[in-house]
């Protein structure tokens, strides 16, 4: 499934790193990895959603990616004890972003295709990048991290796939998709503020502004591939009422109840019906 991935290349930050000898570096590294160990905490909904999955590929899937954000999540934790960290609690965003959605379509498109599809950019593209392989305990977190990256993949691939599917099926969907992603896009700055006051002079964080944008031309490729956002851009009016009609679908999606699938269709998945 990682073939279906299509992220663009990686950010170029120009060779800057971070100078984890450095009291600001290390509060700065503290504050991103803290927003992936918080990520990796919310795995737990897998078991929501192994519950009501609707196929047996899609169960296969959620008990995969539980044991993975499992291993994740104590992954990340022995990365902080070799940097001699203490985790930050998750940002007020990324709380707000990472809730569990009972609306199979919603949950897909938000946290597999997109949200993931965001957290792969900063494993894949800030950090392997911007940690110092002169540092002797960096490789060794480098390459738990690539392990980190390739599960991830798998999750946004599958978040792809499913949301192609979804669209293809109600293409209603389409816009209120395209409002939601919106509505995220515009939540990125809110994140990354408490990081722009130490951006001015500094090697990585310069580049802020520029990853920032890496991130939504990435989001927004995927979309246009995906066949939610068209191509151009809606912009004014059109963005607007998308934006409100993604609202609405969230709103609607709140109400939705889980129910249990695959005891009404494990005969004919296994192919006695």
């Amino acid at each position: 499934m990682q073939a279906g991935v299509e992220r663009g290349s990686g950010y170029d930050f120009g060779g800057a790193t971070f100078d984890l000898t450095s009291p600001k570096d290390r509060e700065i590294v503290r504050f991103v990895l803290s927003q992936a160990l918080f990520g990796e905490a919310t795995g737990v909904y897998c078991g929501l959603s192994l519950y009501s999955a609707r196929s047996l590929e899609a169960a296969d899937f959620y008990v995969r990616q539980a044991r993975q954000e499992l291993a994740h999540l104590r992954l990340f934790a022995d990365i902080f004890r070799t940097l001699d960290l203490e985790p930050l609690p998750g940002h007020w965003v990324l709380r707000a972003l990472s809730t569990h959605n009972d609306y199979y379509p919603m949950k897909v498109f938000l946290e597999h295709a997109l949200g993931e599809g965001m957290v792969l950019d900063v494993f894949k593209d800030l950090l392997l990048a911007t940690l110092p392989d002169s540092d002797p305990r960096v490789p060794p977190i480098k390459k738990q991290l690539r392990v980190v990256v390739n599960d991830e993949m798998e999750h946004v691939a599958w978040g792809e796939k499913e949301t192609a599917r979804i669209v293809s099926e109600q293409p209603w969907l389409k816009t209120p998709f395209y409002g939601l992603l919106e509505l995220e896009l515009a939540t990125l700055p809110l994140l990354v503020r408490a990081l722009r006051k130490e951006a001015e002079g500094h090697p990585v964080l310069r580049h802020l502004d520029g990853f920032v944008q890496h991130v939504t031309e990435n989001a927004l490729a995927q979309g246009v591939r995906l066949g939610y956002v068209p191509d151009p851009r809606p912009r004014g009016i059109a963005r607007a009422t998308a934006i409100a009609a993604g609202l609405l679908l969230f709103g609607r999606s709140k109400l939705a109840r889980r129910r249990s699938r695959l005891e009404k269709s494990y005969l004919t998945e296994l192919g006695f019906r």
